[in-house]
C-alpha cells in the first residue's frame, strides 16, 4: 500500500501523544512491528523478536485497572450508540486511506468531521418527537448512523496518527497535479506570436496526479492548522449534543400509560 511510507511518522505521533490508554499503545506497537516486518524483508536483517511484542486486544485484557474500566466502558458506549455507524466509519476510512498519497496527500480530518455535522443537521431539523418511547428511542438511533460514519471516519483519522502527516488538517488535501511539460520546447523558435482577443481560450488539461517521493522533503513536524479542526469537531460536538438532548426530552416527555405507544396496546372497547 502506498499509504506505507508515512507508518513511522504516524507511528512516532501516535506513541508521543498514546498517554494511559492501552489502545493507542498497540496502534503504535503495529506500526511498529509492521515497520520492521517491511525492512527485514528489504535488507533481510533479522531484528530483536522481542521487539514485536504486542498489547493484547481489550477483549483480552483486564478491566480492573481504572484504565481498563475507562477504556472498556468507553467502547461499549460507542458500540451502543453507533455500531452501524462505527463500522461504516471504520470502512469509510481504509477506503480513504487507499487513496493515498496517488489522489490525496493526507487524510482529510476536518472534511470528515464537518460531513458529519452537515448530515446530522438536516435529520435533526425533520425529525419529529412521537409519543411512543419505541419511536423516541429506535428512530434517532437509526438515523444518528449516518452521521456517526462520517465521525467515525474521522476519529479514526486522528487516532490513526495522520496529523503527524502534513495536509491532514486541511479541508480536501488533493495531491497537486504533475505539471504540463513540453519536451519539445527547446527545439521551437524563440519568437513566439502573442495571444490576441480572438483566439480561441486554451484548454485546461486534466494533468496527472503524482504522488509525492520517497525523497521529497517534508515539515517535520507537520504544521497543525487547527482552525479546521476545531470548526469541524465544534459543529460535530453541537450537532451531537442537539441530537442528545432531542432525544431525552422525548423519553421523559413519553405518557407512563404507554410506554411502547400505539403498537401492541389493546383496547377492550375493540372487541
Amino acid at each position: 500500500m502506498p499509504a506505507e511510507m508515512f507508518d513511522a511518522q504516524r507511528r512516532a505521533w501516535i506513541a508521543a501523544h498514546c498517554g494511559v490508554f492501552m489502545f493507542q499503545k498497540r496502534r503504535a506497537e503495529l506500526l511498529a512491528k509492521a515497520i520492521r516486518s517491511r525492512a527485514r524483508a528489504q535488507v533481510g536483517a533479522r531484528p530483536d523478536p522481542h521487539d514485536d511484542q504486542v498489547t493484547a486486544p481489550l477483549f483480552f485484557r483486564s478491566a480492573s485497572t481504572a484504565t481498563g474500566s475507562f477504556e472498556s466502558a468507553l467502547v461499549a458506549v460507542c458500540a451502543l450508540v453507533a455500531p452501524v455507524g462505527w463500522a461504516l466509519g471504520k470502512a469509510l476510512y481504509l477506503a480513504l486511506v487507499t487513496l493515498i498519497p496517488e489522489r490525496l496527500r493526507a487524510y482529510p480530518i476536518p472534511a470528515l468531521l464537518g460531513s458529519s455535522a452537515v448530515c446530522g443537521l438536516p435529520l435533526l431539523l425533520l425529525y419529529e418527537p412521537s409519543p411512543a418511547l419505541s419511536d423516541s428511542l429506535i428512530m434517532p438511533w437509526l438515523l444518528g448512523q449516518l452521521p456517526a460514519t462520517f465521525l467515525a471516519a474521522g476519529i479514526y483519522g486522528a487516532l490513526e496518527g495522520w496529523l503527524a502527516v502534513d495536509g491532514s488538517s486541511d479541508w480536501w488535501p488533493l495531491t497537486p497535479k504533475t505539471p504540463d511539460v513540453d519536451d519539445d520546447l527547446i527545439l521551437d523558435p524563440g519568437v513566439m506570436a502573442m495571444p490576441t482577443v480572438l483566439d480561441a481560450p486554451a484548454q485546461a488539461d486534466s494533468g496527472r496526479r503524482i504522488p509525492p517521493s520517497l525523497g521529497a522533503r517534508r515539515r517535520t513536524p507537520p504544521v497543525i492548522r487547527w482552525v479546521p479542526i476545531a470548526i469541524g469537531g465544534a459543529a460535530a460536538a453541537t450537532v451531537c449534543l442537539w441530537y442528545a438532548v432531542t432525544v431525552i426530552e422525548a423519553t421523559l416527555n413519553v405518557p407512563a400509560s404507554s410506554p411502547l405507544g400505539d403498537v401492541g396496546v389493546v383496547r377492550l372497547q375493540d372487541y
